[in-house]
């Protein structure tokens, strides 16, 4: 089984790629509380973080989860132009909001 926990500010990303997650049996979806924010470092070793690129704040904060779980990148547009950046610092996966349900689930699972 593999956790995923989805970090976004817009509750309409939450809510469609959490939607989505649930359709893969071998996915558990980990909701975002605070008190999972506050203690992310206890997460399970097999724990799958998404992040909006959109997060204020993010680089910091990519790099604090980089180095024990594995990040996958969305953007809800192909115009963000510090992805390859961001995608060179911490081997991230990405997606956004043109890739197709089938392909987010295969880079979650890590086939892509």
């Amino acid at each position: 089984m593999i956790h995923v926990l989805i970090l976004s500010d817009i509750h309409h990303i939450v809510k469609s790629l959490s939607v989505l997650i649930q359709t893969e049996p071998s996915l558990r979806l980990l909701e975002a509380t605070h008190h999972l924010i506050r203690n992310i470092n206890l997460l399970p070793d097999n724990t799958v973080i998404i992040v909006d690129m959109n997060l204020v704040k993010i680089e910091p904060l990519i790099k604090q989860i980089s180095e024990k779980y594995r990040v996958i990148l969305y953007s809800g547009s192909m115009e963000i132009m510090d992805i390859p950046c961001h995608l060179h610092k911490t081997s991230s996966g990405y997606f956004n909001a043109y890739t197709s349900p089938e392909e987010i689930i295969k880079i979650v699972l890590g086939c892509i």
